[in-house]
């Protein structure tokens, strides 16, 4: 029998969102109050600012953990060091009471959890922030997965988050100087995600859509969703056995990631839809060495432009190339138009020389977007979300490559895949390989606008048509020398005719008038209308 859940009266949401806010509140301005004392009073610049705040996060709870793990993301933002810091953040969350989650399996399904499982395992296979998972078995003994959304996790994410942009609105009014990181803003994306994330729903159909794209592969396993028992607060999936990646033997740990690095390769540059969250907790490894991805929770997307964008990027890092690594960072579409490519050329320069004086195991890509999007900070530099997801996922991927393998080159790896990829029509293995890459993707280009010409041209039973947009000035234009034209025909006919006529001009007559008088009325009707189409001409 579910039990109802017992709302809390206006009143008490008002009081306890009240404690909250003054929590929050009295937490920042503590912060404020020790970095303004340990700068203007003991006048020391190597306190450990980024820890500080780090450490008031964690003690904020789960909404302000996710908002230093994606603030550790922002080149454009904060320095290095803070980056390092607020990057370890972690969840340490203890699982909830597993009545709760049976109790929120019964809601979301309308039926007692007896009906759905012949089994449901009551102590937690793991706990998170945002949900905790159990092992089950349905009626028909297949094993299970049940993960469940942490109750008023949701309402919690949402509470702490207004209040976070009440913080963020103040600060800008009373700090000037806050405006131009755009708080706010930054308050609004974190808490879109946030959303996102807690959807489970939303994450069980980007489940089913990466197991069908994966089904059948020999070197990826995606346990796919149960249909009709997945909503927005409880998801079940399929079990899947295996050991965590970080605990394979030492004799495998190379096949494991190279066999993750090819998969993130076709994710990246074949797919455009990428599991966000590669970090050891999340990847498994099956007897047979297939690698099985969990937690969908975060998903990220790469659109073609990206795509061949971060190709690019990867082929000019091992050329070597400072120019062409500063062409594919604007194709990114990072930097406003009025941002000066010479702006960037001296720091990408300075970067490959400093990455040519170590082997190509020790280079990073994320490292490299966070130094460009660094010394653009001045430079009108943006991050879309998407990229966000991206550079987080290969530093999550990095660690998780080099913990596994060390000598292991997840760029050459990389690179080399997306140079295989790009460079399938060049002609000359000697060939410049921008000039291969960028002849490729013209001829890509060049046959998806041909097919879409064609297609229109077949849906409209003309093979070529001009669609001329009307405008008065042009049609006026075009009325004024069809005018012209006329008028000289007609002139240039009595110049002619008159031509001719002055050849019989003695004696002979047409109509009762002598023909020279004909010829002579030509010529004067002919050279006034010379004058009409000069006139017109000099008047245009």
């Amino acid at each position: 029998m579910v039990q109802p859940e017992r709302v809390p009266s206006r009143p008490t949401q008002h009081r306890s969102l009240t404690r909250r806010a003054l929590q929050i509140g009295l937490a920042f301005a503590g912060f404020v109050v020790w970095w303004g004392w340990h700068r203007g009073v003991m006048r020391c610049d190597d306190h450990p600012v980024a820890e500080r705040f780090a450490t008031l996060l964690q003690g904020l709870g789960t909404t302000f953990v996710k908002l230093g793990q994606h603030l550790s993301l922002r080149a454009d933002l904060l320095p290095e060091t803070a980056q390092h810091a607020l990057a370890r953040l972690q969840d340490h969350v203890g699982p909830f009471p597993s009545a709760q989650a049976v109790q929120a399996v019964e809601a979301a399904f309308g039926h007692p959890s007896s009906q759905l499982f012949a089994r449901f395992d009551m102590t937690p296979l793991a706990a998170a922030s945002v949900a905790q998972i159990h092992r089950a078995a349905l009626p028909d003994d297949r094993e299970v997965i049940v993960k469940v959304r942490r109750p008023g996790a949701a309402k919690a994410v949402e509470s702490d988050m207004r209040i976070l942009r009440l913080v963020a609105t103040v600060a800008q009014a009373l700090l000037p100087p806050l405006r131009r990181w755009g708080l706010v803003a930054i308050v609004d994306e974190i808490a879109g995600n946030l959303r996102l994330e807690m959807d489970l729903a939303r994450e069980a159909r980007y489940v089913r859509r990466f197991a069908d794209a994966w089904r059948g592969s020999p070197d990826v396993d995606i346990p796919d969703v149960i249909d009709g028992l997945c909503t927005a607060a409880v998801m079940v999936q399929h079990f899947s056995s295996g050991v965590r990646i970080d605990a394979v033997a030492v004799a495998e740990r190379e096949a494991c990631a190279r066999r993750l690095v090819d998969s993130y390769v076709k994710q990246l540059f074949e797919y455009g839809l990428f599991h966000g969250d590669p970090h050891p907790g999340n990847l498994f490894v099956m007897a047979d060495g297939r690698i099985c991805f969990h937690d969908f929770g975060i998903v990220g997307r790469l659109d073609r432009r990206l795509r061949r964008a971060l190709t690019a990027f990867a082929l000019a890092f091992v050329e070597q190339d400072a120019d062409w690594v500063v062409d594919a960072w604007f194709d990114m579409g990072l930097v406003g138009k009025q941002v000066q490519r010479s702006a960037f050329l001296p720091m990408v320069q300075s970067l490959l020389a400093d990455c040519a004086e170590r082997p190509l195991r020790d280079w990073s890509l994320p490292d490299a977007l966070g130094k460009l999007v660094a010394a653009g900070r001045s430079q009108a530099v943006r991050l879309p979300v998407d990229l966000l997801v991206l550079t987080r996922t290969m530093l999550l991927l990095e660690g998780t490559v080099r913990a596994l393998a060390p000598s292991f080159s997840i760029f050459e790896t990389l690179s080399r895949h997306a140079g295989a990829g790009a460079m399938d029509q060049a002609p000359k293995p000697e060939a410049s390989k921008r000039l291969a890459f960028e002849l490729s993707s013209a001829s890509s280009d060049l046959s998806a606008a041909l097919a879409q010409r064609l297609h229109g041209a077949l849906a409209r039973e003309r093979l070529f048509e001009i669609a001329i947009v009307p405008d008065a000035r042009l049609q006026e234009g075009v009325d004024r020398a069809s005018r012209r034209i006329a008028l000289a025909l007609v002139t240039l006919g009595l110049y002619i005719a008159s031509s001719l006529l002055m050849q019989h001009a003695v004696g002979p007559q047409w109509g009762g008038m002598p023909l020279l008088a004909l010829a002579l009325a030509g010529y004067a009707l002919a050279i006034r209308l010379t004058f009409s189409v000069a006139r017109e001409r000099a008047s245009r």
